[in-house]
């Protein structure tokens, strides 16, 4: 139930799940190298992330060997993420997936635009983030003072929480 009991305020300005559009326009004439990065490694801040794809592809998911592997769409179905906060609460028995989307290669994939929407759901404003199984492997953390940092260290080059 504690998971239930931390998104009780979702829909209010209380708690911060966010819904977004994702827009890739498309590359045509411009030069793209191989294995080039259109959008990058980075994991999802909150509980869980449900992400519906186009049919254009590009989004990669790191493995457990660390390898970035394909996750291309399949048409009516849902990619779901694990996200930081999912990791910290199970203490690792559920680990934030890294991801990354890559640029087109073919010159067919340059004249498409790849849209996707992905629904980040997050725990209400005040919600303490602790380890569910008692280990304290994660400190416990204030639900947007770890948002607040994740976002300091994405855009304001500070240190980043332990994740």
């Amino acid at each position: 139930m504690i998971f239930v009991k931390a998104h009780k305020k979702m829909g209010t300005t209380e708690n911060p799940t966010t819904l977004r559009t994702l827009f890739y326009p498309p590359t045509r004439d411009k030069t793209v190298k191989e294995g080039q990065v259109r959008c990058g490694e980075h994991s999802d801040y909150g509980g869980i992330t449900l992400l519906f794809q186009d049919s254009q592809g590009g989004l990669e998911v790191r493995n457990v060997q660390g390898d970035y592997i394909k996750a291309p769409p399949i048409d009516g179905t849902v990619v779901i993420n694990i996200a930081d906060f999912m990791q910290r609460w199970t203490a690792d028995t559920l680990v934030s997936t890294n991801h990354r989307v890559m640029m087109p290669q073919t010159d067919d994939q340059k004249q498409c635009i790849r849209q996707s929407i992905a629904f980040f759901g997050h725990p209400d404003k005040g919600e303490m983030i602790t380890c569910i199984d008692g280990s304290n492997k994660y400190p416990p953390i204030e639900s947007m003072e770890y948002l607040d940092v994740r976002f300091n260290a994405t855009y304001g080059n500070t240190p980043q929480a332990d994740s």
